[in-house]
């Protein structure tokens, strides 16, 4: 494992939440940042700089995994994916998922695929917007779990995630600390789409300290309303809920 890539000792402390990590596993994640980083010089996959990887990038993917266990062969969809984060180090560690990567990026979406061809896993790569995707049949209503990180504001994160999940289903949407407020307002618009809406919060050390995130967390009990999701520009001039 290259040195210049983040601390690797970092992933040691999974193992308080009931997460150990094989030496597979960890050759595996430190493959995928080696490819993301190499690719990053094409493309604009991530701002994080390579020392801060696997704190910011591979631990704050694997924090979801410390406030919801993912049901043993759940349907995964992770939206936005952009350069496969959380979904990828999920599937490493969680090699029983089904795992989607949603992007509207082409050329996003076949660094996804090459890089699940390479790092040997078995996900299904989507580009489509998820607004219009979350209408299809094949997808509405169809995954166990949405996973979302730095995608968008609360009220709309919620109307975007909320469709793709089956009665049951869990959504969970890494957020800055400081968003805590925006996620608690966001419960009305939650209840508007079939879900109730809570917050938890995680302490994380990562390379540049102790780090809280916040994770956003949506719980399906009916169908949503078939009107859901609007039209990008419709939720972003009338969030659910009032501002976003």
């Amino acid at each position: 494992m290259h040195a210049h890539i983040g601390d690797w000792q970092l992933l040691n402390q999974t193992a308080r939440w009931g997460l150990t990590l094989s030496d597979a596993q960890r050759q595996r994640l430190s493959a995928y940042l080696e490819r993301l980083y190499e690719v990053n010089r094409q493309m604009n996959l991530t701002r994080v700089p390579p020392e801060q990887a696997v704190g910011r990038h591979v631990l704050d993917s694997l924090s979801l995994l410390r406030v919801y266990a993912i049901p043993e062969g759940a349907r995964v969809l992770d939206i936005g994916s952009g350069a496969g984060l959380p979904g990828i180090p999920l599937a490493i560690v969680r090699p029983d998922l089904q795992l989607t990567l949603l992007d509207s990026h082409g050329k996003t979406v076949q660094f996804l695929r090459e890089t699940c061809t390479l790092l040997g896993i078995d996900a299904q790569s989507v580009q489509a917007r998820a607004e219009a995707w979350a209408h299809a049949p094949e997808a509405r209503e169809q995954y166990d779990c949405v996973v979302a990180r730095a995608v968008a504001k609360m009220p709309i994160l919620a109307e975007l995630m909320t469709p793709f999940l089956k009665q049951g289903g869990v959504g969970l949407a890494l957020k800055s600390i400081h968003e805590i407020e925006e996620i608690q307002a966001s419960q009305g618009a939650a209840q508007s789409l079939g879900a109730t809406l809570e917050v938890q919060t995680v302490e994380l050390e990562m390379e540049t300290g102790t780090v809280q995130r916040a994770i956003a967390i949506l719980h399906k009990h009916r169908p949503t309303p078939a009107l859901y999701p609007r039209a990008w520009a419709q939720m972003l001039k009338r969030p659910l809920g009032g501002k976003a």
